[in-house]
């Protein structure tokens, strides 16, 4: 009984050890088939998702000068990521620019009375504080009246 391969779509026969074997032997369908396990595995398992994000910044602090490295073992590489960085960069630029009567705060407070209460008294001189900003109540515009 001839299967078809969920990574590269050619068909096989499973294993008779494992008759729903879904990935034929092709190395790199094998990788495909772990690589889709993983990212299965850290979208619905929070324990999995938490212990691999450990392991990962565990694994950066004890080679610190790996991504150094291999930047300059693989120079095109580098310069492709920065020149793509690059365009990203200067997509999301031109994207923020707009004519000044068209666009408008994202986080403009609505006219109104608030209350500020004291979060915070870590500041250096006792002039400075950190606010918290919460509506009460609207005050109506004057052609509202």
């Amino acid at each position: 009984m001839s299967k078809q391969c969920q990574a590269c779509g050619h068909p096989f026969t499973p294993r008779s050890q494992n008759p729903n074997q879904k990935y034929c032997t092709n190395s790199e369908c094998q990788r495909e088939r772990r690589r889709r396990w993983q990212q299965q595995k850290r979208r619905d398992d929070a324990d999995y998702r938490d212990n691999d994000a450990r392991a990962s910044k565990a694994w950066a602090t004890e080679n610190p000068e790996y991504w150094k490295r291999y930047r300059d073992e693989n120079p095109a590489y580098a310069e492709r990521n920065r020149n793509l960085q690059q365009q990203r960069n200067q997509n999301i630029r031109a994207s923020v620019i707009a004519n000044e009567g068209v666009s408008r705060p994202f986080n403009q407070l609505p006219a109104g009375r608030y209350r500020m209460v004291r979060i915070e008294d870590g500041s250096a001189n006792g002039d400075v504080w950190i606010v918290e900003i919460a509506v009460l109540a609207a005050i109506p515009a004057a052609e509202d009246v």
